[in-house]
């Protein structure tokens, strides 16, 4: 505005100068352009300057134009720049805005992350305290177990010198065990072996005689007969081994009836026994011998008749016993 007002002054006083000259022309007074022109007193005019300066000022009122285009131009840049800038700075505005709001949730989150992280963090520390406390009675049963460990390798020390005592007192014993063991295995068998030695025979007659007076008296009823040694059909003992026997003879006598008889080794007697009777009153004598004789394998003993009749037989009174000693 400031340039328009300046051009329109300059063209007022132009057109000023124009009217003096144009009427100085009009009053008959030629003008030459070269000539010198007089406006106010003391001043000259020359025409040629005054066509230069309206030249001039015209050249510049064009440069002004132009500068005034060109400031038009520069201005609506300007004014476009300016409304670019104000929508760049709302969109910066609203970037800001958005970046704030960004800020604040991550500011709520922060505060979130933090408020969970202080949970965490006692939660932490109350595990803490508890894994402590944890530790400590670990540490304590720890010790109690390395204590009864200790007490066990002393019970174990203790065992192991007990055992090695029972080992000793069980070999000593299994020794004395195997020497007793051995002594009554040896027994055992001597026993069975004297057992197997052992000879012995009792036997009687199987019914009473009122005339028996001669020959071998057969007891031929056997009660005993161990060893086999004695034979119930001839009356004989045959000795199954070398021993000492003893023989024991009974004979009963019938009613008041005297009987003799004799205990013979291989045909050879050596005892006699009797049951003798007094007379008609006396009844039913006994005759009982022993002897004892060595004998050898094979040899043969029995009871013959030797003197006198008879024998009596009422629940097994006349018997012949013998055994090895």
């Amino acid at each position: 505005m400031k340039i328009k007002y300046t051009v329109c002054c300059t063209i007022l006083l132009f057109l000023c100068s124009m009217r003096e000259t144009v009427g100085l022309l009009t009053h008959g007074n030629p003008v030459n352009v070269t000539d010198t022109i007089h406006g106010f007193p003391g001043h000259n005019i020359n025409l040629a300057d005054v066509m230069q300066l309206l030249l001039n000022q015209t050249a510049e009122i064009e440069n002004m134009k132009q500068q005034s285009t060109n400031d038009r131009s520069i201005t609506q840049s300007l004014q476009d720049r300016v409304f670019f800038l104000e929508a760049e700075l709302k969109n910066i505005s609203q970037r800001f805005n958005d970046a704030v709001q960004v800020l604040d949730d991550l500011k709520l989150k922060d505060m979130s992350s933090t408020q969970l992280l202080l949970n965490q963090s006692v939660e932490l520390e109350q595990q803490s305290a508890k894994d402590r406390y944890s530790i400590h009675l670990l540490q304590n049963e720890t010790q109690r177990l390395v204590r009864n460990l200790d007490d066990l390798k002393v019970q174990v020390r203790y065992t192991s010198l007990s055992l090695l005592d029972v080992h000793s007192m069980t070999e000593k014993l299994n020794g004395s065990l195997v020497q007793r063991l051995e002594e009554r295995i040896s027994d055992v068998h001597d026993h069975i072996t004297n057992v197997s030695k052992r000879i012995g025979f009792t036997a009687t007659v199987s019914s009473l005689s009122a005339t028996w007076s001669s020959g071998t008296l057969v007891y031929d009823v056997v009660i005993t007969n161990v060893g086999n040694g004695y034979n119930p059909s001839t009356g004989v003992f045959t000795a199954p081994t070398a021993g000492e026997y003893v023989f024991f003879v009974n004979v009963q006598s019938y009613s008041t009836q005297s009987i003799y008889v004799d205990v013979v080794l291989n045909g050879v007697t050596k005892v006699r026994t009797m049951a003798y009777s007094y007379g008609s009153k006396d009844y039913y004598d006994a005759g009982p011998n022993l002897v004892v004789l060595s004998l050898q394998k094979g040899d043969r003993v029995w009871v013959k008749h030797y003197s006198g009749k008879g024998y009596w037989n009422d629940g097994s009174l006349t018997t012949f016993s013998g055994f090895l000693l």
